[in-house]
């Protein structure tokens, strides 16, 4: 290696996908998207046994946080800052215009002032 510590030599304990993450992106400098994610890969395979459960919900959150931070995807709630089950209507949202409706969610954007 380069001068980088290797995540499998024992000297970094995986607490997360947050952590994983940074230590991913320490490795993968300069990487183009192909070669982050095989890097990606190959730390996951290492680590594969210890995660499961919790873990894998909690890096599923992380990765659509991420898309979503990075703007690798559009918006698909058009501006949204509002949100609530479809099967319930609060009174914040009774004279609304939902912008989306995805999954069990009905999604609002913020209205916009006239000149």
């Amino acid at each position: 290696m380069d001068g980088r510590r290797d995540p499998s030599d024992g000297t970094l304990a995986f607490a997360g996908p947050v952590q994983l993450a940074q230590e991913l992106g320490a490795i993968a400098r300069g990487e183009d998207e192909e070669g982050r994610l095989a890097l990606a890969f190959a730390l996951v395979n290492r680590i594969s046994e210890r995660w499961a459960g919790p873990d894998r919900d909690l890096a599923l959150a992380l990765s659509a946080v991420c898309r979503a931070l990075s703007g690798a995807e559009p918006d698909p709630t058009h501006g949204a800052t509002q949100f609530h089950s479809h099967t319930e209507c609060p009174d914040w949202a009774t004279n609304q215009a939902p912008t989306a409706l995805i999954g069990g969610h009905l999604f609002y954007a913020p209205r916009t002032k006239g000149p």
